[in-house]
Formats: structure tokens, sequence, C-alpha cells
């Protein structure tokens, strides 16, 4: 078994290629040499916005283990093993407003006020910011949307309370992590910490350009 951590890979998309090939190698010979391949890959959401062809992508074939946003209550349960660091209802549905149940952002933002002993008033107005506890999260986003002026156009557009332009936009950015919502009509930001970031990044681009 050997691990390849794909994030310090400049061309990305060209290594998910090449996984999607080796992929239709086996499917096509399984008693042949591919037949003894198996993959497991481990990515984070914005991964998908470096596929820019789906028929090149290894995201979209074989057996998916999705990690689902958190419900209130989940939360609810994870903020009293951390020892209540969220302390009233207030707070948690502020939480939840603010981070969406997004595994690895609610986690984070816990561990941060567990480990500092901050409160959730203190950390809030930090959030979006890049020197933030979510800036290394927010700036890969963000580098990834980028390479796909596109979609990040899109983005902009539905934070302007536009709809998504097509189906296959609003795909891949709900794949990506970016947006939420049942379609193309109904697509949102997936959080308010998303929402309020990229507002200041796609705008400060916009006025730079």
């Amino acid at each position: 078994m050997r691990l390849i951590d794909c994030s310090q890979h400049r061309s990305g998309g060209q290594v998910f290629g090449l996984f999607r090939a080796w992929y239709n190698k086996r499917a096509l010979d399984p008693r042949g040499p591919w037949g003894r391949l198996t993959l497991a890959i481990a990515y984070a959401t914005e991964a998908r916005l470096f596929i820019t062809d789906l028929n090149q992508s290894p995201f979209n074939v074989g057996t998916h283990v999705a990690l689902h946003d958190f419900t209130l209550e989940q939360v609810t349960e994870l903020n009293r093993l951390y020892g209540d660091p969220l302390h009233t209802p207030g707070e948690l549905n502020d939480f939840m407003d603010l981070l969406g149940g997004q595994p690895f952002l609610t986690r984070r933002r816990l561990h941060e006020m567990v480990t500092k002993h901050l409160s959730f008033s203190a950390l809030a107005p930090l959030a979006a910011r890049d020197d933030g506890a979510f800036g290394g999260h927010l700036r890969r986003l963000s580098f990834a949307l980028q390479q796909d002026r596109g979609l990040a156009e899109v983005v902009k557009g539905v934070l302007l309370g536009k709809r998504c332009q097509t189906a296959e936009s609003f795909y891949r950015l709900c794949s990506a992590g970016v947006l939420a919502g049942e379609s193309a009509e109904s697509a949102r930001p997936r959080c308010q910490l998303y929402a309020t970031y990229l507002k200041r990044i796609l705008s400060e681009d916009a006025h730079s350009a």
C-alpha cells in the first residue's frame, strides 16, 4: 500500500485523471493485472473543484462513504463531550448558523474554544478572517475555487441572491462543499462562514481585476 498526498501536486487534476484511468482499466479487464489494484481515496470536498471533466473524475465511480453535516442534535452532543464550551441554546443555534454543521469546522471550533479557553462570542468575530481559526481552510477553499473563474462567478451570483446558472455548476459546487440546496434554483452558501469569507474575497478579486 502506498499513500499519495495529492495536495502536494500542482497538477492535481492530472493526478485525479490518472486514478480514473487506472479504475477504468480494472473495470474493463478485472482478471488482468489491474484487477489487483484497489484505490482508497480520502479527500476534502474542495478537491472536486480541480476536476473540469467529469469523465476524468475518480469521485463519481466506485463505492462512496460520505460524511454528512452534523445536525443540531449531534452538535449538541459533541458540545457536551467537549465540556459544554457553548453554554446556552442561543450559542448552539448561532454556532450552527455560522458553520452549518460542517464536520471539520465544527470539531475544529470546539477544540479551539476548549484548548484556548475562549468563548464563542470572542471567536465569532474572527471566524472569517485570514488569521482566524479557519484561515488555512478558507484560503485553500478560495484558492481551489479561483482555479475556475466561471465557478467563482457562479458563487458570487449566489451570494448576491441569484440562482445557480447551470445544473452542472450547481452539482460541482455542492459536491465541493461550497453550496447547499436541493436544486440550482434553491442554491445557497453551505454556511454563513463561507458566505462571509467568499463574499469578501471574490469582491476584492473583482476590484483588483
